[in-house]
């Protein structure tokens, strides 16, 4: 995804208005047994990179991809990025060195998935023109994770809009099962982005070691805060996936946030072990405004209201004020 809207920041902000939008009667929950050790995957959107200062900039594309892909291979963490393919073109055409760039994910072993080619919201454009930009959305793709004998296999939906009716969400899974993907959910869903912003324009280093600081905070307790969600919802704790973007934020620090979660003590799995887990078979029928995470999608459709969404971890308005300050 580029930048989340900001009137869907927290869980009390579209819970009032997207709970009247659950349709169909609540599924019964499913609760298994509890696993023994923590498993996460972790996901990139908006590959190959996006900034707020010089993006689309080679030499800032160049630097992210560089220095994330080196964290992630350090770490071992075996992450799926979404791409943008829009981003790709210069006037017009496709650019072999923007390619570069995600190529060095497929050299690296890592997955590629498709987030649409422009990034379009499906809530805000006509659906022939979103089901048209999926397919636009995976061309160079393709060829990539063909030569190293793959296909992608996931779809993320920008912004985490699927769809204001459930006609129009069979569509789209009409179309993507047509094309060989599964949906890609995301159970954790920060704003990362937010911190991104207020990163980029961070006006000097100390500001951007504090901020760094103030962020793996925060995606400790935006993580743990799912946990419990999770645990509230299903009685267990699930395999957890995890939504951050490919900016220079994670390109610096995603090695801290590696770190923190392993000390949670998650492992990093692939997402098709993740969606074995039957949890994720569960009935989803939110139609709501809102880019919500797929727990409380899961929470909404069983009928939960209320409290049981309270205490997202908030963002200290200090990084906001700063998220906007443009230079």
């Amino acid at each position: 995804m580029n930048m989340r809207v900001a009137t869907i920041s927290l869980a009390a902000t579209f819970l009032a208005a997207s709970i009247a939008s659950a349709q169909g009667p609540a599924a019964a929950r499913s609760p298994a047994a509890p696993t023994t050790e923590r498993q996460m995957v972790i996901t990139f959107d908006d590959l190959p990179a996006v900034a707020q200062v010089n993006d689309g900039v080679l030499a800032t594309h160049e630097r992210i991809t560089t220095r994330l892909i080196a964290t992630i291979t350090e770490n071992r963490i075996p992450v799926i990025g979404f791409v943008n393919e829009a981003k790709l073109v210069t006037d017009g055409a496709p650019d072999p060195q923007r390619i570069a760039f995600l190529r060095q994910w497929t050299d690296a072993g890592l997955e590629l998935g498709n987030h649409g080619y422009a990034h379009l919201d499906m809530h805000t454009t006509s659906l022939d023109a979103y089901l048209a930009d999926i397919t636009r959305g995976d061309s160079v793709t393709r060829a990539l994770t063909r030569d190293s004998g793959q296909r992608p296999r996931y779809f993320r939906h920008p912004f985490l809009h699927t769809g204001r009716s459930l006609d129009d969400r069979r569509r789209v899974e009409a179309l993507l099962t047509e094309r060989g993907y599964r949906v890609a959910p995301v159970t954790i869903d920060d704003q990362d982005w937010l911190f991104a912003a207020a990163y980029d324009y961070a006006p000097d280093s100390a500001t951007r070691v504090r901020l760094a600081d103030e962020y793996v905070r925060y995606m400790e307790a935006i993580t743990a805060y799912y946990e419990q969600q999770s645990t509230a919802l299903f009685g267990r704790e699930i395999p957890q996936v995890l939504l951050v973007h490919a900016n220079n934020l994670n390109a610096d620090h995603f090695g801290r946030v590696a770190e923190m979660l392993r000390r949670r003590g998650y492992r990093f799995v692939p997402m098709a072990q993740a969606l074995d887990d039957p949890v994720y078979a569960s009935a989803d029928t939110f139609t709501g405004a809102g880019g919500i995470s797929w727990i409380h999608r899961w929470a909404i459709t069983q009928g939960e209201r209320g409290d049981f969404f309270a205490g997202e971890p908030p963002i200290a308005p200090w990084v906001m004020t700063l998220s906007r300050q443009q230079p």
